[in-house]
């Protein structure tokens, strides 16, 4: 009977993983999942193309955002890849990062980082450093590490991969710049401003070449570069940040966004740092006016423009000042709750 031939499920295999390249995803889940119910019925539930379809189901549900069936189907793959190939495969490796990624996603961020050691411990014996998997390994651990404020630790993952990927593709290679932009924010957190500003400015420079001056990446780098810049006490540097990524924002997506607000909101930091209080209290009023249209009067970002307009105004000997600090503080405590870093930072401001 042709319909429950092999060779009908690996047709049906196929066929999917061409309409995952074309992003037809719904289509191609429909063939996985046809191509697995033959496999389980005439090679069983543990054969080793049985474990192949589950994976390939498993990745395309991860990305559809299904996440909980997604790591169900990378598990089951696990044990079948784990029984046939065993625990030092490559291709057991590689499940275990698609069960990171998943845990990672549904915020299991210590079993995510114990599912990406061990898929890396394979991989670097297997593949070696210069190798795309054992690369995005070591971001994948050194992104979730950062994110958990282990910065040394961090640092040690994203040179890792950095080296890997300098040796593969060379130092001028645009996709060393997620790296770069790592990097640059574990100094950023450790206050070594310096090194911050040094790897941001590399990233930058491979950004505008690769990408354009007005390119979303571009731009991403512009403003932690500003930031870097700011707190390293160069404000004429920071101000030079700011405003080339405003100037590409408002080109990029125009004035009434978000990312346009942030950025005149940093810029006016810089001013208020320099006791320019009036051009910090132009800038901050810009971004509370496109906060309120895009965000809301009852955002937590409209409630910290608010908060920063009081504190220029005040400044300038304005009487109403601190009432705007008091009623936005009250705001952003409402919306965080008092216990919030943010909302216990705004409260300094205000003895």
């Amino acid at each position: 009977m042709a319909q429950e031939h092999p060779q009908t499920a690996i047709a049906l295999h196929a066929v999917g993983q061409e309409l995952r390249r074309q992003g037809k995803y719904d289509e191609a889940l429909d063939h996985y999942n046809r191509a697995l119910a033959l496999q389980r019925t005439i090679l069983g539930s543990k054969h080793p193309y049985t474990a192949s379809t589950l994976t390939a189901i498993g990745q395309l549900l991860h990305i559809r955002g299904d996440h909980a069936a997604a790591l169900e189907h990378h598990r089951q793959a696990l044990a079948i890849k784990r029984e046939h190939l065993g625990p030092s495969h490559i291709f057991t490796a590689n499940t275990l990062f698609d069960i990171g990624q998943a845990l990672q996603a549904l915020s299991q961020r210590n079993e995510a980082l114990a599912a990406y050691a061990r898929a890396l411990t394979v991989q670097q014996k297997a593949l070696g450093q210069a190798h795309a998997r054992t690369i995005a390994t070591q971001q994948a651990i050194a992104e979730l590490l950062l994110a958990q404020g282990h910065f040394s630790e961090a640092l040690t993952y994203f040179r890792g991969a950095l080296a890997g990927l300098e040796e593969l593709h060379g130092p001028d290679d645009r996709l060393l710049v997620p790296l770069l932009i790592g990097i640059g924010q574990v100094h950023y957190q450790q206050t070594h401003y310096g090194e911050s500003i040094a790897t941001y400015e590399r990233a930058l420079a491979l950004c505008e070449a690769h990408r354009g001056p007005q390119h979303e990446e571009t731009l991403g780098v512009l403003y932690d570069l500003g930031r870097a810049r700011s707190r390293a006490g160069d404000h004429a540097g920071a101000l030079a940040a700011f405003q080339r990524n405003l100037e590409g924002l408002l080109a990029r997506v125009g004035k009434e966004h978000a990312k346009a607000a942030a950025t005149l909101n940093a810029i006016g930091q810089v001013h208020y740092s320099q006791g320019n209080y009036q051009a910090a209290l132009d800038h901050y009023h810009q971004a509370l006016e496109i906060r309120q249209r895009t965000l809301g009067p009852d955002h937590w970002q409209t409630a910290t423009s608010r908060f920063n307009c009081g504190t220029a105004m005040r400044e300038l000997g304005d009487p109403f000042g601190r009432s705007e600090m008091q009623t936005a503080a009250e705001t952003l405590e409402r919306l965080l709750g008092a216990q919030h870093p943010h909302v216990i930072a705004t409260r300094s401001w205000l003895r």
